[in-house]
């Protein structure tokens, strides 16, 4: 299947951006590396939450994590115009200077008009728990290390950020530093990744931090961007 776009990433701020540009009929796939951690939040969620935005329709003050994640993912999968995938993308697709898709560790191959980075913190993470370090963007979830050495061979230039998860519900706390995209290489206005044609970035990966709200205010920013019909 040819999509219109292609978001990797279905944290809050890419599924927010899926979920807008579905409900004005683009054809949306939507990539995860794992379809458990679609929509899942980490620590607790304040409000208040963006007007029109699938947390708004979703969320409320006190949900658990995991009831939040059951509700969006009900919404994403049932929409007519999202497709979900879970693959572990390694590379872009290119043509000339313009993205045409992305390839994955699995195989498959993916076709897009346009292509959307949301990979929060999970390019060239480093996640600490006491004296154990390992390679992931959070607790339990994989990086996108092949990725992220494409879009450096690309002459992507990028800048560490780090950020501290307390400790919390039995889960230990942990502090994870990954790379965000340098802010010459991303157009705020436009939300380009100017160096590759058709290729966008939202949420952490662009910003370095942010609350929940403020992604899924971004994924409805970047919807906006795109325009109607991409």
């Amino acid at each position: 299947m040819n999509y219109d776009v292609l978001i990797v990433g279905a944290g809050f701020a890419g599924s927010e951006a899926a979920y807008a540009l579905a409900q004005k009929g683009v054809r949306v796939g939507l990539v995860t590396t794992s379809l458990d951690s679609v929509y899942l939040p980490f620590t607790p969620i304040q409000g208040p939450f963006p007007q029109g935005s699938l947390l708004a329709l979703v969320g409320e003050e006190g949900l658990g994590g995991w009831e939040l994640h059951r509700r969006a993912k009900y919404r994403l999968e049932n929409h007519p115009q999202i497709h979900l995938l879970q693959l572990s993308v390694t590379r872009l697709m290119l043509e000339g200077p313009a993205v045409m898709g992305i390839e994955s560790w699995e195989g498959p191959r993916k076709t897009a008009h346009k292509v959307v980075l949301a990979v929060g913190s999970f390019l060239n993470p480093r996640l600490s728990i006491g004296c154990v370090t390992e390679e992931a963007g959070r607790l339990s979830e994989v990086a996108y290390p092949d990725l992220y050495q494409h879009l450096v061979q690309l002459g992507f230039k990028f800048t560490s950020q780090c950020a501290e998860v307390p400790e919390q519900d039995g889960t230990p706390g942990y502090r994870v530093e990954y790379e965000v995209f340098a802010e010459e290489e991303w157009e705020s206005s436009t939300m380009r990744l100017a160096r590759v044609e058709g290729l966008y970035g939202v949420g952490l990966c662009v910003l370095g931090q942010g609350t929940y709200a403020q992604m899924a205010q971004e994924g409805l920013r970047l919807a906006e961007a795109l325009g109607p019909g991409t």
